[in-house]
């Protein structure tokens, strides 16, 4: 029950955080918008298969140590081919692009960090007397990556001072629907 209070909370967390994302379509995408295309293409998809995982949740009727431990697999699949796209994505051809790239390391290594004490919680899940504990666990982890992908967004906003992604993510359409 409180895996998916956390999925929706850190779906909430994101949609938020989103809102800095969209607005008005350009006619002409510059490669500053294509890489925030990408990046909030990659955030959606990432976003959109924990709300998924958390919906799986949502029957407390349902939940079983099986249940439990595929959604937490899900949740960690899904956080390594999010973290595989922000790595994949380089810097932003920007004036910040470098503390950009930086600050998105250093969200991949603490989501990586974070799908590391799922999997560790679920390594002790062997009964439903397990349950409380992993839940307690999976769930301060999730709240822990929704966190880090705030201090991240944040740091790319204060590195963006000639507001050239500001600029790219208002133009770049996957952005629209951060918020959705």
């Amino acid at each position: 029950m409180r895996v998916v209070a956390t999925l929706a909370l850190l779906a909430a967390s994101l949609a938020l955080v989103a809102a800095g994302c969209g607005g008005d379509d350009e006619p002409e995408a510059s490669d500053t918008t294509e890489w925030a295309q990408d990046f909030c293409t990659t955030v959606n998809e990432w976003t959109d298969a924990l709300r998924l995982i958390g919906d799986d949740l949502g029957d407390p009727s349902s939940l079983s140590v099986d249940a439990i431990r595929e959604a937490a697999e899900d949740a960690s699949s899904a956080t390594d081919d999010f973290v595989d796209s922000l790595r994949d994505l380089g810097r932003p051809e920007t004036e910040s692009g470098e503390r950009v790239e930086s600050s998105l390391e250093g969200l991949a290594d603490t989501l990586e960090q974070e799908r590391d004490d799922v999997e560790e919680a679920l390594d002790g899940l062997s009964s439903l007397t397990d349950v409380p504990g992993a839940i307690s666990a999976i769930g301060t982890s999730l709240s822990a990556m929704g966190s880090s992908l705030q201090q991240a967004l944040d740091a790319i906003e204060d590195a963006d001072s000639m507001s050239e992604l500001e600029t790219a993510f208002d133009q770049a359409d996957a952005c629209d629907d951060l918020g959705d």
